[in-house]
């Protein structure tokens, strides 16, 4: 196609490389030949919009400018449409070079790179991008296939990436809001650790990062999984980073500092919890699904029948239900809890999340909490739920 070439992917790909090192600070498209009247030039930088960075476009015209929001993705697409094509000079401006890519009027291209014009980043309402948790440098990154060779992050792995991202940053804030904040020795369990992206991360966070004496054990039931991660943390160095094949049932109750289960199927959720009490963890994280318990029981009240005829509107309400009920749970064993939205609803809908940090035990408050409990299961007819029944 016109416009594509070994110059344009280059530029492309480092503006890709730019974002993901935080160094990016604008794009200018310029030497419009489009058909759309008056345009001039786009220009695109970072922005921050409720705490998620961003790429503002705005589209220059002889009277008037436009502007528009993207993620990274969707921006890069929309510059290797226009670069090239309607725009016949583009330039890549980040803290390391500026890089700048002409068009004659063959569309052949010519690519440079000079000193940067800019040595640091700036964000409209803030004055850095906020740092990353994770470095994509990682060997582990490249072996579980996020990065390549180079430490680049794969196009279709950005999104794994950033939320990998944020769940360390969620898992720094409960640790720094615990109790075990100062210990120099932490256990980590993980309970269905799946292919083990987030379980890695979590080894290198507290090892590297934050120079613990960490062990972290990831539970998982497909050999082939466990065989594989325990062959990649072999490769890593990562000699306190172990898996074993096994349910969360049948793991024996050890002490641990840090439960995780992410989307644990319906019950297996609750074990987790459970198994997390029992084991005397600190914090507990947790991502639910599958929550089929609680809607293969639930008596909808006589004044909210005209509703829930929708089977769609009785799944959502019965997964609000289970989460709430092992919020109260967690509030009623000695955790204050936290129940929110993990990452964007357009990149997985499984995307809630429940932490809980230990607190000091207050009989009054699990009167207190056990009392709502029974007033929810009695509102909407439980007469039993599953976590009430496993907790010892």
């Amino acid at each position: 196609m016109p416009g594509d070439s070994k110059e344009k992917s280059d530029i492309l790909e480092k503006l890709r490389l730019s974002i993901i090192e935080n160094g990016f600070v604008r794009f200018t498209l310029g030497k419009y030949r489009g058909k759309e009247e008056e345009l001039e030039n786009l220009y695109v930088e970072p922005v921050m919009i409720q705490d998620e960075v961003m790429y503002s476009f705005r589209y220059k015209y002889k009277t008037k400018d436009i502007f528009k929001n993207h993620d990274f993705e969707i921006s890069k697409g929309i510059i290797d449409d226009h670069l090239g094509k309607d725009f016949l000079y583009g330039a890549l401006y980040t803290t390391s070079n500026d890089t700048i890519i002409e068009y004659n009027k063959k569309r052949e291209p010519r690519m440079y790179s000079r000193k940067p014009t800019f040595t640091r980043v700036q964000i409209t309402g803030q004055n850095k991008i906020k740092p990353r948790f994770i470095s994509n440098r990682s060997k582990y990154m490249e072996l579980l296939g996020i990065t390549n060779h180079k430490g680049e992050v794969k196009n279709d792995k950005y999104y794994k990436f950033r939320q990998i991202d944020k769940f360390i940053e969620i898992v720094d804030s409960l640790f720094r809001d615990s109790h075990i904040e100062s210990k120099e020795n932490i256990s980590i369990i993980d309970f269905g650790s799946g292919k083990s992206y987030l379980t890695f991360a979590i080894y290198d966070y507290f090892r590297n990062k934050l120079d613990k004496d960490v062990t972290v054990t990831g539970i998982e039931l497909r050999n082939e999984l466990v065989e594989l991660s325990n062959k990649i943390a072999e490769d890593c160095g990562f000699e306190g980073l172990t898996f074993t094949s096994g349910t969360i049932t049948s793991y024996p109750a050890e002490k641990a500092d840090i439960v995780v289960a992410l989307h644990a199927c319906d019950t297996a959720t609750d074990d987790a919890i459970a198994k997390a009490i029992e084991s005397e963890a600190e914090i507990i994280i947790l991502a639910p699904c599958c929550q089929k318990y609680v809607r293969n029981r639930i008596k909808v009240p006589e004044n909210l029948k005209s509703i829930f005829h929708h089977g769609i509107i009785e799944e959502h309400v019965s997964s609000f239900i289970t989460d709430g009920l092992r919020a109260l749970e967690l509030e009623s064993a000695g955790y204050k809890t936290k129940v929110f939205e993990f990452i964007a609803q357009e990149h997985t809908s499984k995307n809630i999340m429940i932490t809980a940090v230990k607190t000091k035990a207050d009989e009054n408050v699990k009167m207190i909490k056990q009392m709502e409990i029974e007033n929810i299961k009695s509102e909407f007819g439980l007469e039993d739920f599953y976590l009430d029944k496993i907790i010892t």
